[in-house]
């Protein structure tokens, strides 16, 4: 568990947080399919629970870390780190959060603290956050954090029969150390 601050913690799932997890996937579906691609692939509490035994496992090898997003003890959406590269030093984050709880800084929390967490308890040295060009929302995030945009993959990202060109966003040790000492 990692405490972001008094209303938000982040915690490895576990099989008793399937049902909860699948009921906002089941929720939020159309909104969540708009950016996500693994949307559909979920209809089951057992679908749930099958990934989050797959990230558990990720997580056990030190491979990955996927966090539930509690917010004032409920849980709201998803952080990860879906693949450390520990040789590269380098990892990029996944997101999401139910509608119904954006426009709190949520998320913004929860990557700055993680982002702290990378580079100060694991010694990564590099971030990259991709976002969908048209994901304005998501997009905004690196941006308010001080990523360096570096470029745009086009045509990159294959999602609900359309191509989408991807930004790609990054920051590096030294660069979150230059923010974070003003």
């Amino acid at each position: 568990m990692l405490t972001v601050d008094e209303e938000i913690t982040l915690k490895i799932l576990t099989k008793e947080n399937a049902a909860d997890l699948f009921k906002i996937v089941e929720k939020n579906r159309d909104f969540l399919r708009e950016w996500l691609p693994w949307v559909d692939s979920k209809k089951t509490v057992e679908d749930v629970q099958s990934s989050i035994e797959r990230w558990g496992d990720k997580y056990t090898s030190n491979t990955a870390i996927n966090a539930g997003i509690f917010y004032k003890g409920e849980l709201v959406g998803m952080v990860a780190f879906p693949e450390i590269d520990w040789k590269a030093k380098k990892t990029s984050f996944g997101y999401w959060l139910s509608p119904d709880f954006e426009g709190k800084g949520i998320v913004v929390r929860c990557i700055k603290e993680l982002t702290s967490y990378a580079f100060r308890k694991l010694d990564l040295n590099r971030l990259e956050i991709s976002c969908a060009e048209d994901n304005l929302r998501s997009r905004a995030l690196p941006e308010k954090l001080g990523f360096f945009k570096e470029g745009i993959l086009r045509d990159h990202y294959y999602l609900n029969g359309n191509l989408h060109n991807l930004f790609v966003y990054s920051i590096i040790k030294s660069d979150w150390e230059k923010i974070t000492e003003n």
